[in-house]
């Protein structure tokens, strides 16, 4: 009976399959009972740790509200400190002010107070201190004399009055517990004048509260140590949890026993801020019944699973028995004789030998031993250089040449053409040798080109642009510094690499060396100076046209100069510093408009016109702010702007002359014009004055000393002299180099 069964290839499935599965059962079933309670514990932990995170976030999220609600009332103009009697109207711009903030779902009623003033303000109305804390809001265990004294105490900090008993009329209900928030209200930022005072009542936190899985827990919210808010389905002593968190730091989870013998598990976090504390309690039976009927449901399904299982063994053996009878049958073997194994395994040796005949073949392919050649080449696994040479002539490559450089090419479809064209480049350059392979995951080609002199590796750099550009006109070429020694073939690779990473900014040129790259950024600290010296002058002085100008100017310079990409990003910066500080002297910045400062819109500012777009747009924007704030604020600054601009021809033109025309002093003149616009009205007339000797300079033929008397000089070596310090070269030069610049642009 054995020999029949064993002999007999489908039982020998069905045993082999079904001792397998019972050991896999088992085996499962053993891990599962060891390891289930862990598991249901570590559910259980995780479920109430974020269960609690978000109570804390939820909270802190709240108060963070009141807080912005507090600041945004500090930057108020209503907010500067000022007595009610005699003020009514600046009670009354307050109280309308307030009206903005009651449509709150958290807290119930806002007030203000100021240190020196004896009245309380609200979006209803104003009253004195002593009524309210005598007549209107009764705080059990609180005296009237002690809530006025609290209401209006200078303080740096906030603080709480938690979840008091509360008597009022203004509240709906007769007696509800309220918590009190009491934040500082800071004058420009610097020092408190008054406290914003947030009364929230208990059905907020009760909400924030709310278990939506219904299970037995207790959660609480401890502000230093007394209960800011709480929900105790579980009867235990507050004074046990506040024990517990007592000195906690970051977030515990703890087991802890009670008087009675009773375990539970307890979660708490620490607070952002303000000294709160998270807990959450739950009782240590809720995980041994999680764990129990755990098991229970997965002893069930192991139960059911056997019977799927005992079929799938029938089915799946029944498949492996009917390819091997139709192997033994294409070898020509009696289906009856023996097991059939020893058949089949001659078969596969046979095709195991037919396998590797062809890998040996594909291995000597010529194009893959190449692709690995280039490969061991440039990760520097090829040395000496007499090696490098004997493993490449075995694979007809000829690299034993003077100089060497490493290309990184843009993928182009269809490959074939270009590459057919690109290998052919050789066989018509005696003195150039190239060979190649595709970066797939990198949509790139990597080159290697081997030459006996520099010039035949820039031609045939030269002549493999014209292919490629043919094709594509975006095609990049990226080229490392030429090399001799074979040991820095990697040092190549990361050259061509700096090259190719910096395609987005080297203007229209299509061959990017890394020399170029290198030398691109050597005057860059000199240019960025003197150009963001010249373009805070413009700016600040709210002069559209010159500060277009500088936008041109800083175009033509990127374009020229082919500023690598650091070098790009460093004048990104400089400008967007310069930028962001002006735009937030206004105080209300546009959300539209912040976004461009964002890093991550400097992250997809990968061109030059990307930065000149959001260049523009941004100096817009701002100079329409400046004309606004400085209408506002002071006409007679926009009168003194608009005459500078008028006159700044006139030699005779001083800050002495303006002052007397607007009965001030000169330095008066100049601090409040400063205060106004960031510059002094002296840095505005130069400003004036070497735009439009700059224009006259490009536009025209007239001298040196003419432009200098047409600007508001007496004489051409003040002039000369002015011109040298805001521009950095002389006038003379400056007229020379936009008359190469116009030159070479047409």
């Amino acid at each position: 009976m054995k020999k029949v069964v064993f002999r007999s290839l489908l039982h020998r499935y069905i045993i082999s399959y079904a001792v397998v599965m019972a050991i896999l059962f088992i085996g499962v079933g053993i891990y599962v009972n060891n390891s289930y309670t862990s598991a249901i514990h570590d559910s259980i932990v995780e479920e109430n740790t974020n269960r609690l995170s978000a109570l804390r976030i939820q909270h802190e999220e709240k108060l963070t509200a009141l807080i912005n609600i507090a600041n945004q009332i500090s930057l108020s103009p209503y907010v500067a400190p000022f007595m009610l009697e005699g003020n009514a109207m600046r009670a009354y711009n307050l109280k309308e002010y307030l009206a903005s903030y009651n449509a709150d779902s958290f807290f119930d009623q806002l007030y203000v107070t100021f240190y020196e003033d004896e009245y309380l303000y609200s979006s209803g109305t104003s009253v004195s201190l002593k009524t309210y804390a005598e007549k209107l809001m009764h705080y059990d265990n609180i005296p009237s004399d002690s809530l006025r004294s609290i209401l209006q105490s200078k303080r740096e900090d906030i603080y709480i009055l938690p979840n008091k008993s509360v008597q009022s009329v203004l509240i709906s209900d007769a007696n509800k517990k309220i918590t009190t928030i009491i934040i500082p209200l800071r004058m420009d930022g610097r020092f408190t004048v008054g406290n914003a005072i947030f009364l929230v009542r208990d059905s907020s936190y009760e909400r924030m509260l709310i278990d939506e899985i219904n299970r037995m827990r207790n959660m609480y919210i401890f502000y230093g140590h007394e209960v800011l808010a709480a929900t105790r389905p579980i009867d235990i002593p507050d004074d046990v949890i506040r024990n517990e968190i007592s000195g906690i730091e970051g977030t515990i989870v703890r087991n802890i026993k009670t008087e009675d013998g009773e375990k539970y598990l307890l979660f708490a976090q620490d607070g952002s801020n303000l000294d709160m504390h998270y807990v959450s309690l739950i009782p240590h039976e809720t995980v041994e019944l999680q764990t129990a009927r755990s098991r229970l449901t997965f002893a069930l399904f192991m139960l059911l699973l056997c019977i799927p299982c005992s079929l799938l063994v029938v089915y799946f053996s029944r498949m492996h028995v009917r390819p091997i009878k139709e192997l033994q049958k294409s070898i020509g073997d009696d289906t009856n004789s023996d097991d059939g194994f020893t058949s089949i395994r001659r078969g596969i040796e046979t095709l195991k030998g037919q396998n590797l005949a062809l890998h040996s073949r594909l291995d000597e392919s010529k194009a893959a031993c190449q692709a690995d050649f280039i490969k061991k080449f440039v990760k520097g696994r090829i040395s000496p250089r007499e090696k490098a040479v004997r493993e490449a002539e075995k694979l007809g490559m000829r690299i034993n040449c003077d100089f060497y450089c490493v290309l990184l090419m843009s993928l182009i479809s269809p490959e074939d053409e270009w590459l057919d064209d690109l290998f052919a480049l050789p066989e018509n350059e005696e003195n150039a040798n190239g060979y190649g392979m595709e970066i797939v995951d990198q949509e790139q080609y990597l080159y290697l080109l081997f030459g006996n002199t520099k010039e035949a590796l820039e031609l045939w750099v030269n002549n493999a642009k014209t292919i490629l550009s043919s094709i594509d006109s975006e095609a990049v070429i990226a080229v490392s510094n030429i090399h001799v020694d074979f040991s820095e073939a990697t040092a190549a690779y990361f050259e061509a690499g700096t090259a190719y990473d910096n395609r987005f900014v080297m203007g229209n040129e299509r061959v990017l060396w890394f020399s170029d790259v290198s030398s691109a950024a050597k005057d860059i600290e000199p240019f960025s100076q003197n150009y963001i010296d010249g373009f805070r002058k413009a700016l600040y002085a709210g002069d559209a046209r010159a500060l277009n100008d500088r936008i041109n100017e800083l175009l033509q310079i990127l374009t020229d100069k082919k500023f690598s990409l650091f070098a790009f990003r460093i004048i990104y910066n400089d400008i967007i510093g310069l930028l962001l500080n002006k735009y937030l002297s206004y105080g209300d910045v546009s959300k539209d408009t912040i976004q461009y400062y964002d890093i991550f819109e400097l992250s997809k500012c990968r061109k030059v016109s990307d930065l000149i777009d959001i260049l523009r747009q941004l100096c817009n924007d701002i100079l329409s702010k400046e004309e606004r704030n400085t209408d506002k604020d002071d006409p007679v600054i926009g009168e003194i702007i608009e005459y500078i601009r008028k006159n700044y021809s006139d030699p005779d033109l001083s800050m002495g002359t303006i002052a007397d025309m607007y009965n001030m002093s000169a330095a008066n003149l100049s601090l409040t014009y400063k205060e106004h616009t960031g510059m002094y009205p002296s840095e505005y007339l130069l400003l004036r004055r070497m735009e439009k000797a700059k224009e006259l300079l490009t536009e025209t033929e007239l001298s040196i000393q003419d432009i200098g008397a047409s600007v508001g000089y007496h004489d051409s070596s003040s002039f000369i002299r002015r011109f040298k310090k805001h521009m950095g070269i002389t006038p003379a030069k400056y007229r020379n180099a936009m008359k190469q610049e116009k030159t070479s642009s047409s």
